[in-house]
């Protein structure tokens, strides 16, 4: 074997190698995140409340530990209360829908039976097998329906396990941020003397991207939401706050968006002859696509150096490998690596 070819080789190895130990880490993080959730959770809150805490030291001049619990107060304190409401309002009509659900449950399976049985006939002539078989799947995931709605409602049996979590977190939060440089000074002291300015800059870039990041999908769920919350309010259309919550929640996706629930339910509203609605659901969808392509790239661009596409990709494997966690697992490793990169780390693989 020439020595190219046997430093071909080792590079692989070493690329390969390194790649494996990631991916087992990410499995091993996303399988085992519920042990450090509160600590997550503290993280997240940490990077929000920062700026304001800084902006209150170099401002006013206050003491840190005050700092931090103003910012506190004032950011999560704040929000806490929103969410709140939105929850109250949300678990009212989750209950009002699934007390209904029967009634609702009889329209739905008129209203495919109606549509398929038209589409056969005039349109696809399938055998009676193949549109039997697509009014059975049909009517299967209108009866799970119900059953997500037990699950979501059955939620609210875990609210003192919540408030444990949220309480543990809300005091980590305040020690991260009140001794966030001594807790780094003491991370940095774990690795050589000659290590510890290049783990540093590392940190920096990281902590930087991630608190970016977080910001730039913050940002722009609160716009989802809040249109989509106003928007369907101002339709007068029913159950506003959950379909609204539900489309603010897909809203985080990037490049999808909302338009995973509004546009299905327009051609659902045009076909049943709802054509105002319809236009309505549209033109909500337009509005909205339209400022997250205008502030997305420009969010993400600028706090974060990611392209939304690979937000996405990396959002999507998240999810596929290790469930719900995966959809802030994935951007998190993407923002990881990319700042590993930028550090040199991968050149001698």
């Amino acid at each position: 074997m020439n020595h190219v070819t046997k430093a071909f080789f080792t590079q692989s190895l070493k690329f390969i190698s390194f790649w494996v130990i990631v991916g087992g880490l990410i499995f091993l993080v996303g399988h085992f995140i519920y042990l450090f959730l509160p600590f997550l959770l503290a993280f997240i809150m940490t990077v929000s409340i920062n700026p304001l805490r800084n902006f209150l030291i170099r401002k006013f001049r206050f003491p840190r530990g005050i700092a931090v619990l103003t910012a506190m107060i004032v950011e999560i304190g704040g929000f806490g209360v929103i969410i709140v409401l939105i929850v109250i309002r949300l678990i009212q009509e989750i209950q009002d829908i699934y007390f209904n659900w029967p009634h609702y449950n009889d329209l739905l399976q008129n209203f495919f039976t109606h549509w398929l049985t038209k589409l056969e006939i005039y349109y696809l002539k399938l055998p009676g097998t193949d549109i039997e078989t697509i009014n059975n799947t049909v009517k299967e995931f209108i009866n799970t329906i119900p059953a997500v709605l037990t699950s979501i409602l059955s939620m609210a049996a875990k609210i003192p396990e919540i408030i444990i979590i949220i309480a543990i977190a809300l005091v980590a939060t305040f020690f991260m941020s009140k001794g966030s440089q001594r807790y780094l000074n003491e991370i940095l002291n774990i690795f050589p003397l000659e290590w510890r300015e290049h783990i540093s800059e590392l940190g920096r870039d990281f902590s930087r991207a991630f608190a970016g990041f977080i910001r730039a999908e913050f940002i722009i769920f609160l716009i989802t939401l809040f249109l989509s919350i106003t928007g369907l309010m101002l339709f007068h259309t029913r159950y506003a706050i959950f379909i609204g919550t539900v489309t603010g929640i897909f809203g985080i996706l990037p490049v999808l968006g909302v338009g995973i629930v509004l546009v299905p339910w327009s051609i659902l509203a045009l076909i049943s002859g709802h054509s105002l609605l319809a236009i309505q659901l549209l033109l909500l969808t337009t509005l909205i696509t339209v400022l997250r392509h205008i502030i997305e790239p420009k969010i993400l661009g600028d706090n974060v150096g990611l392209d939304p596409l690979f937000v996405l990709i990396s959002m999507y494997i998240g999810l596929a490998s290790t469930g719900v966690i995966g959809l802030i697992l994935g951007p998190f490793i993407l923002i990881a690596y990319q700042a590993l990169r930028k550090a040199g780390v991968f050149r001698n693989l």
